[in-house]
């Protein structure tokens, strides 16, 4: 947990310090931490621990934490109702992130695999799917044992799963899923990384370096559609794009075990990918890092995980700019604007007491979940 007090005489130390002032916003203190006058804290709900894993799918929230997978009903956004879970066996440290489901089945890495009986026991690591189309009992259905990789994702309406390090299962019968003998990656620039995410049916794109555009209608014989790299080889993170016709990939890194930040750490990004299909490349724009303060002003004056971006998620009604919500572990939820050009702004933000954000989620136009390790899920209102 944050040492809280530490962290404050901390920020007394460094109260000197020149932050970042990209927003023209005011700020104050909430009753979950600090946030500008354009974000709204609404209420927690406390988990256990680890939690940074989610999807929206069909008036539902599916998120995990280090012991089980939860479902929340969506109907009352504000007031989010828990309507099912199912345990899963404990992992050593982290819980896994980007958990993907199609509302009828959820994938799940994990490593620690369970026994014939789908009881938890030690052993290798294994990819557990799991039946969620009965919200209020949902319950471990199979599992492949050698399939858990950091992130799994759902191709072609879960029928097959792509690993983030190559591997693909075949789901097609979520009773008996089979480990393909082969990998996605295969004669590919990148044949892994951190993530996965299929964009549009039978488009994925990779979040890798470089980072790629595959053409997956064929699951075991991906093409590359298109490509882009950092000249530094930087890590990339994460991957979003709203459509296959938008003209910015929204990407971003992660490098962690930082007290302070620095022109090196991770920023999140926009790419061009306006001449995809006649250049078959995507070429970064602009990026964006963090940086320490006085707490006061929305930044941390030292950071325990690192000055990073992690999961992030566009509005709604992002089209060839617009909103994104982005987690910065102890920097919390930032809300950027990304101009008609690709241009990056901040313009409000919400940074939790004792928190480290790991992934946001929109459930709504204003409603934001926010996940965090330490705390659970925090409810915002984007007022922007």
């Amino acid at each position: 947990m944050r040492k809280v007090a530490a962290l404050l005489a901390a920020a007394l130390l460094v109260g000197s310090l020149t932050a970042q002032t990209a927003s023209a916003v005011t700020a104050g203190p909430s009753p979950g931490g600090m946030s500008s006058d354009n974000v709204e804290w609404l209420s927690h709900i406390p988990l256990s621990v680890d939690g940074v894993g989610g999807r929206v799918v069909d008036g539902y929230f599916y998120t995990n934490d280090q012991h089980k997978v939860m479902i929340f009903d969506l109907k009352d956004p504000v007031n989010p109702q828990l309507v099912g879970q199912v345990l899963m066996p404990q992992e050593w440290l982290y819980s896994r992130e980007d958990i993907d489901t199609n509302g009828k089945i959820m994938v799940v890495p994990n490593t620690v695999t369970a026994s014939a009986d789908l009881q938890p026991s030690a052993g290798t690591n294994a990819a557990y799917i799991i039946d969620v189309e009965d919200k209020a009992n949902p319950r471990i259905i199979s599992k492949v044992v050698g399939g858990a990789q950091h992130t799994l994702s759902c191709i072609l309406d879960c029928k097959w799963v792509y690993g983030s390090d190559g591997i693909i299962i075949d789901v097609r019968n979520p009773l008996k899923p089979k480990l393909v003998d082969k990998e996605w990656g295969e004669g590919l620039p990148a044949g892994g990384g951190h993530d996965v995410e299929e964009i549009a049916p039978g488009y994925v794109l990779t979040a890798t370096q470089p980072i790629q555009l595959l053409d997956v209608h064929n699951p075991l014989k991906p093409k590359l559609l298109a490509m882009g790299r950092n000249t530094d080889g930087r890590f990339i993170h994460t991957g979003r794009w709203v459509d296959l016709n938008d003209k910015f990939l929204l990407m971003a890194g992660e490098t962690n075990n930082r007290v302070r930040c620095n022109e090196t750490a991770a920023a999140f990004m926009t790419w061009d990918a306006s001449t995809w299909r006649k250049t078959h490349t995507f070429n970064m724009i602009d990026e964006y890092r963090m940086v320490n303060g006085t707490y006061a002003d929305g930044n941390p004056a030292v950071n325990q995980v690192g000055c990073s971006s992690h999961w992030h998620e566009a509005h709604p009604d992002f089209h060839n700019g617009g909103i994104v919500a982005a987690a910065f572990f102890e920097h919390g939820t930032r809300f950027i604007n990304v101009t008609g050009t690709g241009k990056i702004q901040e313009k409000g933000w919400f940074m939790p007491a004792a928190g480290s954000t790991g992934a946001v989620y929109w459930v709504t136009d204003e409603i934001v979940y926010a996940v965090d390790y330490n705390r659970g899920i925090d409810i915002l209102r984007w007022k922007g």
